[in-house]
């Protein structure tokens, strides 16, 4: 079910799970599911880094659900190749394989079986916590960045969010967004906190994580109060139970990154740009 790439090459540029591929097949990905073929993707930074993302997410819920029985037939890969040709993708199309895995991986998982409530059961303690938190909110990292290193240096979290945050609701209220059960956040901030919870064995007061990117901009996060509750059920959770599929996906799956490409941050869950030069 899952393909493993080894193009001549010794050593892994990414691995998720059970699936691995070297530096030239993740070139290779990124340049098809870049920009449709054009080799400046891999160049690209933003490009490559949402390319790698993406396949982290979709490989890791694959990867999960496999544990639980839930793998593809050979007559589930066929429907979902019919559905990508007919959402325009091309049946010569060297990433077509393994995007039928994912489309066929979602298809089960939209079905909400007994493999996939399993899966969910295993994993639902991860999102067992009211989320109390304060946030503050701005457009760009270096903002953010330059944030964390005044808090780094002393400032006061509060007094931040009331200057700078873009955030006019919690940012009169010094970033405050009080106790919120799980699914009341976009799900990049939502993963953020979770995945501080479960990393991170004992948390500090008052903790900070980020930057974390979602469509808002970029959140500068504190967890406020780590508060248990017992999580939803699988019923409970409904159509929400496949985003937090992928959530607990990314947060219990192996996953490492060649430096070339970026860092894997399994606090807040996603891929950091590279410290050093870019891919060459």
């Amino acid at each position: 079910m899952l393909v493993v790439s080894a193009c001549g090459s010794s050593s892994n540029a990414i691995e998720v799970g059970r699936t691995s591929l070297d530096r030239e097949a993740l070139n290779d990905w990124i340049i098809e599911r870049g920009y449709y073929g054009d080799a400046d993707a891999v160049e690209n930074l933003d490009i490559s880094l949402g390319v790698i993302q993406q396949f982290i997410e979709f490989e890791a819920l694959v990867d999960l659900l496999a544990d639980h029985e839930v793998v593809p037939s050979d007559t589930d890969l066929e429907s979902a190749q019919e559905q990508l040709l007919e959402n325009g993708f091309e049946s010569g199309s060297p990433v077509i394989e393994r995007l039928k895995v994912w489309q066929s991986a979602l298809n089960l998982a939209n079905q909400f079986g007994s493999g996939v409530q399993a899966a969910y059961e295993e994993h639902a303690h991860l999102a067992g916590h009211d989320l109390c938190t304060s946030h503050i909110l701005v457009s760009t990292r270096q903002e953010a960045d330059g944030l964390i290193n005044s808090l780094d240096d002393g400032a006061d979290f509060s007094e931040l969010a009331i200057t700078f945050s873009q955030d006019p609701g919690s940012g009169s209220q010094g970033g405050d967004l009080g106790c919120v059960t799980t699914g009341a956040f976009v799900p990049e901030f939502e993963r953020a906190v979770l995945g501080a919870l479960q990393q991170l064995e004992v948390i500090p007061e008052e903790t900070v994580i980020g930057p974390v990117q979602s469509q808002f901009g970029f959140h500068i996060i504190r967890i406020d109060e780590v508060k248990p509750v017992d999580p939803p059920s699988f019923e409970e959770a409904g159509q929400k139970a496949l985003q937090q599929l992928v959530e607990f996906a990314t947060m219990t799956r192996s996953i490492s990154l060649d430096a070339r490409y970026g860092s894997w941050d399994p606090v807040i869950g996603k891929v950091n740009p590279p410290s050093g030069p870019t891919i060459n």
